[in-house]
């Protein structure tokens, strides 16, 4: 790939005064794939507003695992997983970049409006996760990660491309690391109960089985935790709160360490060199992003089905969770680059107009979006609400996940008609700039 030399695209090209982006000067492509992303996240993050949170990581928490569910599980974790939350990253890293790289701006005051944009991003993550009370917020992540970006803002694409991989390599080796010891230890026991059942075990085998029983019950996921998750969530938004409190915070501190922030970091410095070599506004040719869709998915697709398989057939051990898998970041980034390919096509070519000026919307109110799908899957699925959790096979919640889809498609552009901003993105405007943002649209 030639590196190109960067320069600030349009939309990141305002006065000195460091003002927000104004309508004119958007990127419709990022626009149209954060569209994509932020809606295809809601694939993944549907099944723990609709089942156990552990049914996220591991489907044998689910009530049924047969014939469609399991289907529907294995295509989710081959096309899905990880790979939309990926691209999500990668244009929150590529939307850093932007408001960082003001041309004409003064650079103190760019980078305290950097500092301080980045800080309310981290409050929105606790609002998000606490009062919207959606333990799988990711925006406390980005802020997180958002503080440590500024370093790499003078790299070239190169260097963040490799900064990039050696993140990656070394969540390869935590995945590795964490698959190793339960898998060889299973091993031991798949052996001890293939003996006779008049076998009298020795103690070491006995030990075996021992040690194999203490990590299951360690598990921070367990049967008896996945059923009062259901029922606490069915009852009164206070006691969902409370319950939630704890995971929140295992989350966004020992989650946030072990692997959250890096796998976000990895991607969002990816996001950058691909914003500098001017892979997300559509301005290379049609074969390179025919070459990323091809390569992308006949890659990473089967990489991610081999991981499932395993998974499957091994009767959904956690030693092949994707934490797990040493191939996973391998996977999704790759099957996450078909997708960018893919969309860049698409907005390449001009087909799709009216579908793509539908997800470029979504795109543009993506902070009010993901909000809101929190807001809107509680409604459906707590126990204040609707109450629908565990009530539908993982199959059935993926026609909220329609519904969900067309609300936001149709609203978020008949509400840029009339507003320069979705809500959640005006407030963080105005905050960052303490400044009250014009809102409404001036009429022409």
């Amino acid at each position: 790939m030639v590196e190109s030399t960067y320069t600030a695209d349009p939309a990141s090209e305002t006065a000195a005064t460091a003002s927000p982006v104004t309508r004119k000067v958007r990127i419709r492509s990022i626009d149209t794939l954060r569209g994509v992303a932020l809606l295809g996240i809601l694939l993944m993050n549907i099944i723990a507003f609709g089942l156990p949170y552990a049914s996220y990581f591991n489907p044998v928490f689910d009530s049924n695992l047969e014939g469609i569910n399991l289907s529907t599980y294995i295509a989710m974790d081959i096309f899905v997983e990880g790979s939309m939350r990926g691209i999500f990253s990668m244009l929150f890293g590529a939307g850093f970049l932007l408001f960082i790289t003001k041309p004409d701006a003064n650079e103190d005051l760019v980078r305290g409006l950097y500092f301080r944009r980045t800080v309310l991003l981290i409050l929105i993550g606790v609002f998000n996760a606490y009062i919207l009370v959606w333990p799988g917020d990711i925006l406390f992540t980005y802020g997180v990660a958002g503080l440590l970006l500024y370093v790499f803002r003078h790299y070239s694409a190169k260097k963040l491309a490799l900064v990039s991989g050696i993140i990656f390599a070394f969540l390869a080796i935590l995945h590795t690391a964490s698959q190793m010891y339960p898998r060889e230890l299973h091993g031991e026991v798949l052996e001890i109960e293939a003996l006779p059942a008049s076998t009298e075990l020795n103690q070491e085998q006995q030990q075996t089985i021992a040690e194999w029983d203490t990590f299951l019950d360690q598990q921070f996921f367990t049967p008896e935790l996945a059923e009062q998750d259901l029922q606490i969530r069915k009852g009164g938004y206070i006691e969902t709160f409370q319950f939630l409190v704890l995971f929140n915070l295992i989350i966004q501190t020992v989650g946030l360490v072990a692997s959250g922030l890096w796998d976000a970091l990895a991607m969002m410095l990816l996001g950058m060199a691909f914003m500098k070599w001017g892979i997300f506004n559509a301005s290379r040719s049609m074969k390179f992003y025919l070459g990323m869709f091809v390569i992308g998915f006949g890659t990473g697709l089967p990489i991610n089905y081999f991981e499932v398989n395993a998974f499957v057939s091994s009767g959904f051990q956690i030693y092949w969770e994707a934490a797990s898998r040493p191939t996973y970041d391998l996977g999704r980034l790759l099957v996450a680059i078909g997708y960018i390919g893919l969309i860049m096509m698409v907005c390449k070519s001009g087909i799709l107009h009216l579908l793509r000026s539908a997800l470029a919307s979504v795109g543009q109110m993506a902070l009010t979006n993901y909000l809101s799908q929190s807001l809107i899957c509680n409604a459906i699925f707590m126990g204040w609400g609707f109450n629908l959790l565990g009530e539908l096979d993982r199959f059935q919640i993926y026609y909220v996940v329609l519904g969900v889809w067309l609300f936001q498609l149709i609203v978020s552009p008949i509400w840029l008609r009339y507003f320069r901003f979705g809500p959640a993105e005006w407030l963080w405007r105005s905050l960052t700039y303490k400044n009250k943002q014009q809102w409404r649209l001036r009429a022409a």
